[in-house]
């Protein structure tokens, strides 16, 4: 193996694990997975460049190296990984991590976070507050699938351009820049998982050999390239490699990166290094770097679990982290990956059967056994139990008393059309004289049935519009992303279907996205505001009275797992979680600003978070009760909504009697 590819996994390594360990330092270190990508690409096409596939045993064969290389290892460490985490977290973590080993047997990880990234139900079993300890083999699911590809590409290849190292190069080349096109253009979430939206960061790996092969092809005698090269540039070839190398550390940097142009910079720095193939470079000759290259597969598969299980706020913490992700890796590197690399194919096929075997086992005595079960007190264990019941979401176990009007197709046909994720529902009329909408993303579900309690049936019209990312009267303006384009499309719908029924309400209640937090340069020419502005002034065209729901604090995702597990295993830290009022402020600060020059004569924002404030703290949980307000998917609980009931109530009666 060249070295200064061992050093560019060295320092791949490194950057995924100081960002795991410290996400808020170390910002831009997941593009460590990227550089991963891009020296796959190339040794993949190294293994086959020089081999004329034309018997089906070639690509078994291939496979098979492959699969020898890395099954052995990955399904020891799914299965470890599974039993750990049934010791280790409390059983309100087990679904998720039952769940995604299962997705991890199969490697199609990024599969299953595709899935759940497009629910938005789901949506916080992907994120990284999550302690799902498989979360990590997402990069190995794309790997294993572009592996079975590989072939298929080459042999494309191998028909098209024969003996044409230019033609090869072209191909690849295009390919990469349209897939990176696509990959920049579509849904992010979709993009990072999708192996296909993958290949042009595989396929950088394939433009550093081809492209090495043209020039080879092309010169005499590789030092008259290199002559000619210098001479023309006036720049040596190592000094142009310490330069890219230095780019490779922006990985490391304490400031965010714009992911639309620092991913394709690290991906084609890293294929650059690949070409030059420079051995004067100290970071790409550096021995420290070279065994990290070394033991960087046990590293990558080790180092997740141990910091999701064992790391928490303490230095100490830290530190026995990194000193036992490293111990594990030496160890397991020499003492089991060394040593099976070495066994025969009827060996390797049995030790891979073998650990398959294992995995299942581990998968049915964790759902099968009580060994597993986790033993707690009287008093935490009725905590535990009271606060799953909240759970995933309050329709769950508190269902509408009304159920939604049926044969509502012409109502949402034109919905249906735009391809966006939304509930829309129309309950049977009342005795009242008063129409009423509600409009937003799930704060509408999560608020609706103790909204609508408070009018004890005194209106004569209801109807609640949830739109997935919907801000109920503004957007993100950009157009250039799915982001953007989501949310301008939800607002369209929002305005039509206020137009359509003209309540004599509306009630906007959503959980505000980043749009509202962006800096505001000139409050005056602020584009947020103007647009707030502007869909307020459509909708006083068509109703009575708008109500707006304040910046409510942005809680944790993941915020009941976490509580519970703080319960069970650091009772004393409970009020570390609640939140700090400055913080809250700082937080939506720029939001407030915006809300404070809405103009709108029938508007009246109203405020959720005073009835949770205690002390410059916004309380997460029942003091008394030990109930927490919060799920983990940011939305309330019962317990929660019920403490807004006051404000919904006051709300309800200035309605009846002003309307």
């Amino acid at each position: 193996m060249r070295l200064d590819i061992q050093c560019l996994r060295g320092l791949a390594i490194f950057f995924v694990f100081t960002y795991h360990l410290y996400p808020t330092i170390f910002v831009n270190g997941y593009l460590g997975v990227d550089i991963f990508f891009v020296i796959s690409g190339y040794l993949m096409a190294r293994n086959l460049a020089h081999v004329k596939i034309t018997k089906v045993s070639q690509i078994f064969g291939f496979y098979y190296r492959r699969f020898r290389r890395i099954l052995p290892l990955y399904f020891l460490s799914t299965a470890v990984t599974l039993a750990a985490a049934h010791f280790y977290l409390g059983e309100f973590w087990w679904d998720v991590n039952r769940r995604y080993s299962t997705a991890a047997t199969f490697l199609v990880t990024n599969m299953l976070l595709i899935h759940d990234s497009n629910d938005y139900f789901k949506q916080y079993l992907t994120d990284e507050t999550s302690i799902n300890t498989f979360i990590h083999t997402w990069s190995l699911g794309v790997e294993m699938q572009f592996y079975l590809l590989v072939p298929l590409i080459f042999v494309a290849l191998q028909i098209g351009f024969p003996n044409n190292p230019v033609g090869k190069l072209a191909i690849v080349s295009g390919i990469s820049i349209l897939v990176m096109c696509g990959f920049s253009l579509i849904n992010a979430n979709f993009a990072f998982n999708f192996m296909p939206l993958r290949l042009w960061q595989f396929g950088a790996g394939f433009v550093a050999l081809f492209l090495r092969e043209v020039i080879t092809v092309d010169s005499v005698k590789k030092s008259k390239r290199s002559e000619t090269v210098s001479t023309k540039w006036k720049i040596h070839e190592s000094d142009v490699a310490t330069c890219s190398a230095a780019v490779l550390f922006l990985c490391i940097f304490p400031a965010e990166g714009d992911a639309l142009w620092l991913r394709p910079l690290i991906t084609f720095t890293t294929a650059l290094l690949i070409f030059i193939e420079n051995k004067s470079c100290g970071v790409l000759k550096c021995s420290t770097l070279s065994y990290l290259g070394d033991i960087s597969y046990v590293m990558y598969l080790v180092h997740w679990p141990v910091i999701s299980l064992l790391k928490n706020s303490t230095v100490q913490s830290n530190v026995f982290c990194v000193a036992l992700t490293i111990l594990m890796s030496v160890m397991i590197h020499h003492f089991y990956e060394k040593q099976y690399l070495k066994l025969g194919r009827k060996s390797t096929f049995f030790l891979i059967l073998l650990l398959i075997g294992l995995n299942g086992c581990v998968q049915w005595s964790t759902r099968n056994h009580e060994l597993w079960k986790p033993v707690y007190s009287q008093n935490i264990r009725k905590i535990v139990d009271e606060n799953s019941k909240l759970l995933p979401f309050i329709l769950a176990y508190e269902p509408r008393k009304e159920q939604c009007l049926e044969n509502l197709e012409a109502d949402v046909q034109d919905l249906r059309k735009t391809g966006l994720i939304f509930n829309y529902c129309r309950f049977p009329k009342s005795n009242g004289t008063v129409s009423i909408m509600m409009a937003g993303n799930s704060y509408v579900t999560n608020l609706e049935g103790h909204i609508r309690a408070q009018f004890n049936g005194n209106y004569s019209d209801w109807r609640t519009l949830y739109i997935d990312g919907c801000n109920g009267f503004f957007h993100n303006q950009n157009l250039l992303t799915s982001f953007g384009t989501y949310e301008q499309s939800s607002i369209q719908i929002v305005r039509k279907q206020v137009e359509l029924h003209k309540p004599n309400v509306l009630l906007i209640v959503p959980r505000y996205t980043r749009t509202l937090k962006q800096p505001i340069l000139d409050i005056e020419t602020d584009e947020v505001l103007r647009i707030m502005n502007e869909n307020l002034a459509f909708y006083e065209r068509f109703v009575k009275k708008i109500y707006i729901l304040a910046p409510h604090p942005l809680y944790p995702l993941n915020f009941m797992n976490r509580y519970l597990n703080t319960v069970t295993r650091k009772p004393m830290e409970l009020e570390s979680l609640h939140l700090k009022k400055s913080d809250v402020d700082e937080d939506w600060m720029t939001a407030r600003e915006r809300f404070s020059r809405i103009k709108c004569e029938k508007c009246k924002v109203f405020d959720l978070g005073d009835v949770f404030l205690e002390n410059n703290m916004y309380l997460t949980f029942d003091r008394q009760t030990k109930l927490s307000y919060v799920d983990n998917g940011i939305h309330l609980t019962g317990p929660g909504v019920a403490k807004c009931d006051k404000v919904f109530r006051d709300i309800a009666k200035e309605i009846l009697e002003t309307i």
